[in-house]
C-alpha cells in the first residue's frame, strides 16, 4: 500500500505467523497520509513482541504500538522527534510496568519495542529489547538497532536487559538517518532475525518485491529455518521524498565525512597553502598562492566544534581566502 501527501511518501507491507508457539505475542503497525492529522506529512512504523514466558505479552505489544502510533501523532509536528517519542514511550511504559504489578492475569507483562519515524528526509529509530531495525541501501544491508539481550550459549534465546514495562523507567536507544530515495526497512522480531543469517535477509530484500511480499518471504524462510518462536516482518520502502528543509541538512551534515588538518604544501579548492600563520580556537590560517585568478590570500579554515572529531580531535568543515 502506497500513502502520503506533499511529505515522505512510503510503501508498506507486513506479515505475521505464530510459528510453534502457542499464540501470536507480536504486534505491528504503520500509519500515514490520510491516517494522520492534516497537515502531518510523516510515516511512523513500530514493531513490538511480548516477553514470552510472561502474562500478558500480546497485550504489552499490541498496547505499546498501537499506543505509540496514536500517542505520537497526536503531539504537535513542531516538536522533534526524539522527545516526542519519549514522551509517549515513557507514559506507556509506565501503564504497563503498572498493570504488570497490579492484575494478577498480567503479571510481568513487557515488550520489545523498535519505531521507524520517517519525517521530511530523515529516519528516525527508537529502541529497546531485541526487535531490529535494518536498512537496505543500494544492495547493501545495515542493522539500525542493537539488541539489548545477553547471550546464554547453547542455542537458548538471549536473556533482555531491556524492555517495555519491565522497569519503572525505560531506557531507550535513538539514531537519525539521512533518508534516500528507494531505501528499504525492515522492522521484525527475532522469531525472524534470530533465524535467518544477514545475507539470506539481504537476498530477499533486494529482489525488490512488493513490500508485503518481501516481508511474507522473510517469514516463510525464518519458518522452514526452523524457527521456534512467534515470526513478524514489516518492510517499508520509501517512495518519494520532499525537498531539504534546514534540519535535514544538518542531519546530513553530521554524517559526512571529516577531512583531516591543512598542512603546508598542501592545495585547497585551488589555492597552495605556504605559511601558517596561526592555529586559533576555531581557525587555521596560512598565507596562500591562488592558482586560479593568480595572487597571494590569507587562506582560513574554519573548525566545527560540534562535529565528530576526527583522528586528530580537530574536524574542519570549509575554507576562505582573503587577498592582500
Amino acid at each position: 500500500m502506497i500513502e502520503g501527501n506533499s511529505g515522505v511518501r512510503a510503501s508498506v507491507g507486513f506479515a505475521s505467523e505464530t510459528g510453534p508457539r502457542a499464540c501470536n505475542e507480536d504486534f505491528a503497525g504503520a500509519v500515514f497520509g490520510n491516517e494522520l492529522p492534516a497537515p502531518r506529512q510523516e510515516v511512523v512504523a513500530a514493531i513490538a513482541d511480548g516477553i514470552g514466558g510472561a502474562k500478558g505479552g500480546r497485550v504489552a505489544a499490541e498496547t505499546a504500538v498501537r499506543g505509540f502510533l496514536g500517542g505520537f501523532c497526536d503531539l504537535p509536528e513542531t516538536l522533534e522527534v526524539q522527545r516526542a517519542a519519549a514522551r509517549v514511550l515513557n507514559a506507556l511504559n509506565g501503564w504497563i510496568h503498572s498493570l504488570g504489578r497490579q492484575d494478577p492475569e498480567l503479571k510481568g507483562m513487557g515488550c520489545t519495542f523498535t519505531a521507524l519515524v520517517l519525517r521530511s528526509r530523515t529516519a528516525h529509530v527508537l529502541h529497546a529489547g531485541d526487535t531490529r531495525c535494518y536498512r537496505l541501501r543500494g544492495g547493501r544491508l545495515t542493522c539500525l538497532t542493537r539488541d539489548h539481550a545477553r547471550e546464554v550459549g547453547s542455542g537458548r534465546p538471549g536473556i533482555l536487559y531491556r524492555a517495555l514495562g519491565v522497569e519503572n523507567e525505560i531506557r531507550l536507544d535513538y539514531a537519525a538517518q539521512p533518508l534516500t530515495l528507494h531505501d528499504r526497512f525492515l522492522l521484525c522480531s527475532d522469531g525472524v532475525h534470530g533465524f535467518l543469517p544477514d545475507d539470506h535477509i539481504a537476498d530477499i530484500l533486494r529482489e525488490r518485491c512488493a513490500p508485503g511480499d518481501s516481508a511474507r518471504s522473510l517469514v516463510n524462510a525464518a519458518l522452514a529455518a526452523g524457527s521456534t518462536d512467534n515470526c513478524t516482518a514489516l518492510v517499508l520502502d520509501v517512495v518519494a521524498l520532499p525537498v531539504a528543509a534546514s534540519a535535514d541538512i544538518g542531519v546530513g551534515i553530521t554524517h559526512l565525512p571529516l577531512l583531516p588538518l591543512p598542512l603546508g604544501g598542501e592545495t585547497i579548492d585551488g589555492f597552495v597553502l605556504r605559511t601558517w600563520l596561526s592555529d586559533g580556537r576555531y581557525t587555521r590560517l596560512f598565507a596562500a598562492s591562488d592558482e586560479v585568478e593568480g595572487g597571494e590570500v590569507v587562506n582560513g579554515r574554519l573548525r566545527f566544534t560540534n562535529a565528530p572529531r576526527c583522528e586528530s580531535g580537530k574536524p574542519w568543515l570549509c575554507c576562505w581566502p582573503w587577498r592582500y
